[in-house]
């Protein structure tokens, strides 16, 4: 398995190396997500542990392919976790000052007036443009944090255009 993982580029394997590429809803810890699959399957002999493997994984990909495949014929734009998240944001949203500071090239000051959980009061730069925030949630997962969302509201616009392309319910079935 060595040797198969160190032919690949570190930015396939790594996150230090992933140059920004992640998202939330793939795994970091590769072991995790391995020994989730091999749950109750460790004193198999190698033929069993093979087929059991592989024979799990198809049983997830149906599963999950037949969850997208609904989500998608029901008209859903994105996946059901990326909407619970941006409607976290959008509550925590609410709590914050937004400051604009260059309307054209969309940047912003948000300060966090109430504490909400996951920040403490403080002060955030974001940069609709780039898709960057200092709290680093909007660059590593893709879409908008709760404080790119407050600078979207204060200029009313849409946040779904700062959501990537991959959580959209096509891009995830295609996955399946």
């Amino acid at each position: 398995m060595c040797d198969w993982a160190n032919k690949m580029e570190y930015e396939m394997w790594t996150q230090h190396k992933d140059g920004g590429r992640r998202y939330g809803h793939m795994m970091t810890n590769i072991s995790e997500c391995v020994n989730s699959v091999l749950k109750g399957t460790r004193n198999l002999p190698v033929a069993s542990l093979v087929k059991s493997t592989y024979l799990r994984l198809a049983e997830l990909f149906v599963i999950r392919g037949q969850t997208a495949e609904a989500q998608l014929g029901s008209g859903h734009r994105y996946s059901q976790e990326l909407v619970r998240a941006i409607e976290r944001n959008l509550k925590d949203a609410r709590c914050f000052t937004v400051t604009v500071f260059d309307r054209h090239q969309l940047d912003y000051t948000v300060a966090e007036t109430t504490p909400t959980g996951r920040f403490s009061l403080g002060s955030y730069r974001v940069s609709l443009r780039d898709r960057i925030c200092d709290c680093g949630y909007f660059q590593a997962l893709h879409y908008p944090c709760c404080h790119a969302i407050a600078c979207c509201a204060q200029s009313r616009l849409d946040w779904a255009t700062y959501v990537d392309e991959v959580y959209s319910m096509s891009e995830v079935f295609k996955v399946y």
